[in-house]
């Protein structure tokens, strides 16, 4: 971006501040659940107030946070907020929700026919079947203009080895490298990715036929949920330009089944970044802030570079707070979280480059706080039916806004609550073993103060002990709880009730009984169900291993068996995602899919490769 630049902002004459709302969507509101603009987005055509006339619901002011990043003001909390376009949002939910679209039927291409384009089920015996195609795919007649015209094939119609399909499914779910998966299969290297691509469109397909009935209301037990975001590389593929590319994935896993929902990526390749850049110059995307431009959603390569200055200066100030003495480990890096989101002029945007990252080459990358928007509304939409959602959320600003906008109307009728969770992940076996040991110590004491009661109630107890002396942590005055009862994956574990405006009390039951349900709350909270899968991740894909230094001088990070291109990386991770929930078994011999009640068996990979639309 030039030096210089005068940046525009967008307000209209009927004095809208915000983005104005697209399909539907209206996302520029209070994230405060204690405020009454909470969900309210702001009004406009109100008559101007006279002076010390107070605020009303949907009363926002414009402020200034950097020179393209205005911000909204609430004038009934005095919280402000970065804004978001709807319109890019809504383009993202699109892209990510496209699986669940249902499948095209049949219908007639004749465009002068009066049955242009209806499908067969809308067009009855009007079709009439009419043999196959030489390849075996049904062909039908119009009744209407007695054109004929085809209609869903076999899934492996084209393939001349369609038995090496499920071969490379299993090859590579279980983390072999390309390079080995085509001296096992005999495949040449372009066949291979052909196969990736069908396989990809396969499990597509396959979860949206199975995840529609959510979009229809099927019926949900009350839902815990843990979300996360995973960091993933893509190797350069120029040698005079070797920087990598770095994207972020999130994804959100039931904590009772396991079922994954999402494994979203930052990424869009349907688009082509010097198209979008002309496109860019000719209309003058580039000179409005960043909320109200038509590319809002995409990195542009001048955003880029102000971003790799950004993400330097941040460094410089971390580092003069890393001075700061917290009382332990994790209090350190809780604080340190906070103090990182208000170094930052959009609080929300936790990704930013380092001057050893670059943009895709291919495709584009997606500004990763639009798709964590795209993927909560995407879980709103899925299971915000269901009778209680409780999310438990690695410790992102982002996360929290994102949440927040898209179950905010489950939170006012107190069907959804979120929280934060932060774990000191970054300790060896033996200071977890600790950790577990004084645990159980403190647990058997407390047990044996209470003769009487059972563990659980005992646990219940001692977390309502630690309600009772929580920290408030951050410039936001957030409360943490430390959890009585870590384990060994999760051996120092703080618990941040984002959403406490409290609970409903049911017919029967006091304030005490409501105190113990939140205690509960707490108690489940949890990040192991995404932190396993993401684990899982790394260690059934090729594509997704962490990266170890190159050998040159620069110690520049190289992943050895990493994609090259990232819309590969991409559906490699739908691809196991799908095997995860529908075809992986854990020890009990079912699989998440079974435990959600999406599936009533382990489906075999090659029911997922077959699965016709």
């Amino acid at each position: 971006m030039v030096s210089g630049a005068i940046f525009l902002v967008k307000i209209s004459l009927a004095g809208r501040r915000a983005p104005a709302p697209f399909g539907g969507l209206d996302l520029n509101h209070c994230k405060n659940p204690a405020c009454g603009n909470f969900g309210v987005p702001e009004t406009v055509d109100r008559p101007i107030r006279s002076s010390g006339q107070p605020a009303q619901p949907g009363d926002y002011v414009l402020v200034a946070a950097g020179k393209n990043k205005p911000i909204l003001k609430c004038l009934l909390c005095s919280e402000t907020f970065p804004m978001r376009s709807n319109r890019a949002v809504h383009e993202e939910l699109t892209r990510l929700m496209a699986y669940l679209e249902p499948s095209n039927d049949p219908s007639c291409n004749n465009e002068d026919c009066v049955l242009f384009d209806v499908p067969a089920p809308l067009a009855g015996d009007l079709y009439v079947q009419f043999g196959k195609t030489a390849a075996g795919t049904p062909r039908f007649r119009c009744g209407a203009c007695l054109k004929t015209f085809t209609g869903i094939g076999k899934a492996a119609k084209r393939h001349r080895m369609p038995h090496k399909n499920r071969e490379v499914f299993s090859l590579l779910i279980n983390k072999s490298p390309f390079r080995r998966m085509a001296e096992v299969t005999g495949l040449s290297p372009q066949t291979l990715y052909d196969k990736l691509d069908f396989i990809y469109h396969q499990c597509m397909w396959f979860q949206g036929a199975r995840e529609r009935p959510l979009l229809e209301g099927i019926k949900l037990p009350k839902l815990y949920l843990a979300t996360d975001r995973q960091t993933l590389a893509v190797n350069w593929s120029n040698r005079k330009d070797k920087r990598n590319i770095t994207l972020q994935a999130i994804a959100t896993a039931d904590l009772k089944s396991g079922y994954v929902f999402g494994m979203n990526l930052n990424f869009d390749a349907s688009m082509n970044l010097d198209e979008v850049e002309a496109e860019v110059h000719i209309n003058g995307d580039e000179y409005l802030a960043q909320p109200y431009r038509r590319f809002a959603r995409l990195w542009l390569r001048a955003d880029y570079a102000e971003a790799v200055a950004e993400a330097m200066g941040r460094k410089a100030i971390k580092k003069s707070k890393a001075k700061k003495k917290a009382e332990d480990a994790l209090t350190a890096k809780i604080e340190a979280g906070y103090d990182d989101a208000e170094a930052r002029e959009d609080v929300e945007e936790v990704h930013l480059f380092g001057p050893d990252e670059a943009l895709p080459t291919t495709g584009v990358e997606v500004r990763d706080q639009y798709t964590v928007y795209a993927h909560f509304l995407m879980m709103e939409r899925l299971i915000g039916h269901a009778p209680k959602v409780r999310f438990y959320m690695d410790q992102d600003s982002g996360f929290r806004a994102a949440f927040m906008s898209a179950f905010h109307r489950q939170i006012k009728s107190r069907r959804a609550d979120g929280w934060f969770v932060s774990i000191l992940k970054e300790t060896t076996v033996e200071q977890k073993r600790r950790a577990v040991k004084n645990a159980k110590k403190r647990l058997h004491a407390a047990m044996a103060a209470r003769p009487g009661l059972t563990q659980r109630e005992v646990e219940i107890e001692m977390t309502l002990e630690e309600m009772s002396r929580m920290a408030t942590i951050g410039k936001w005055g957030d409360r943490w709880l430390t959890h009585p009862v870590p384990t060994k994956a999760e051996p120092d574990k703080r618990l941040c009730w984002l959403t406490n405006i409290g609970l409903l009390a049911d017919e029967g039951e006091t304030q005490a009984d409501v105190q113990r349900h939140a205690a509960h709350l707490f108690l489940k909270g949890s990040l192991h169900a995404i932190d396993r899968f993401f684990m899982q991740t790394r260690r059934r894909l090729s594509l997704a291993e962490r990266a170890y230094p190159s050998s040159s001088t620069e110690r520049r990070m190289w992943h050895g068996y990493a994609a090259y291109q990232p819309h590969n990386l991409s559906r490699a991770l739908t691809i196991y995602k799908v095997a995860h929930n529908y075809a992986l078994t854990d020890d009990d011999g079912r699989t998440p899919a079974m435990k959600l009640g999406l599936a009533q068996a382990p489906i075999p990979l090659q029911d997922i490769l077959y699965y016709n639309k």
